[in-house]
């Protein structure tokens, strides 16, 4: 006897996963391009259909239920197989060129980036991916013109008719040549910091900007010594003893080739990283799959006291 197969097509597993994402059938509906109602008659279609119920609403959220959790992995891999299949078809059979634009906080692109793309080419071989670096506001002013598909970076400021969806809260820490006085520190706090030389990023970049803030705070003046915008350049010259230098998680070198001393910074300096895509542009299916592979792969760049933002949260 055959046993029935539920009539599940491609529309109920993008909808379970867009609602699993965004956590709201308002935005989930949006971002589909459907009305509320009828995403809610999706899903409840997809839940009849299965026999169980993926979601549990609330006054103000919806979130996953334990069947929701098991199942969602399995349909963001269906849907990530059906685009890699489509994809092929496509450049198989056509010359049209697909193409991903995004503009990138230099951190991100430096470490996790390349990471997200190995694993992306696998399933999406054909697919051209353009990187561009930028740093503070550059990155919401490249999403805003209309440039990029979307940004990664710390949204300081919101510009009106950008979408914001947070990946994670990384901490700073202080980078420093492994014989260093300070580095028989445990802890440091930015007061212990006063007269020493810092590699620095340029003063238009928000990761400048977050340092400076936190020292003004704490009543003191940093000394800026040298100023570059690449991080290669500046893991090599504290490496040179010619300075220390204060850096995002997601960038802090290896600690085990007897070069550079890591140390926690106190109070905390932290900054949000975000994804950016214009409201009335949501993300094609290809820049969806890439964020999914991005996210994990940003959320564990280091070892180093990241702290997720849980998933989704807009």
């Amino acid at each position: 006897m055959l046993l029935a197969f539920p009539d599940i097509s491609f529309k109920h597993l993008n909808a379970i996963v867009s609602l699993a994402r965004f956590g709201s059938f308002i935005a989930a509906a949006s971002y589909l391009g459907i009305s509320q109602p009828g995403l809610t008659r999706i899903i409840q279609q997809a839940e009849k259909r299965l026999g169980t119920r993926f979601f549990v609403r609330g006054p103000r959220s919806v979130t996953l239920t334990a069947a929701g959790h098991d199942f969602l992995p399995f349909a963001e891999r269906i849907i990530d197989e059906f685009l890699g299949q489509a994809d092929k078809l496509r450049t198989s059979y056509s010359r049209s060129e697909i193409r991903i634009t995004i503009s990138s906080l230099m951190s991100v692109s430096h470490f996790a980036l390349p990471a997200a793309l190995m694993e992306f080419r696998q399933t999406y071989p054909n697919v051209l991916v353009e990187i561009r670096e930028g740093v503070g506001n550059s990155i919401q002013e490249n999403v805003r013109n209309g440039l990029v598909d979307f940004g990664i970076g710390n949204a300081e400021k919101t510009m009106p008719g950008i979408t914001i969806e947070s990946i994670m809260e990384e901490t700073f820490f202080v980078v420093l040549p492994q014989h260093h006085p300070l580095a028989k520190h445990d802890v440091l706090q930015l007061r212990d910091l006063i007269n020493t030389p810092l590699i620095s990023m340029p003063v238009e970049s928000g990761l400048r900007r977050f340092i400076d803030s936190a020292a003004a705070k704490a009543g003191i003046k940093l000394t800026h010594s040298v100023v570059t915008n690449q991080y290669s350049s500046l893991f090599s010259f504290i490496a040179n003893g010619l300075g220390i230098s204060i850096v995002p998680s997601s960038v802090v070198p290896p600690t085990d080739e007897n070069v550079f001393v890591v140390r926690p910074l106190t109070p905390s300096i932290n900054r949000r990283i975000c994804v950016m895509y214009l409201s009335d542009r949501p993300l094609n299916v290809v820049c969806e799959a890439f964020l999914r592979t991005l996210r994990p792969l940003l959320i564990n760049a280091t070892g180093y006291n990241q702290k997720p933002f849980p998933h989704p949260n807009l």
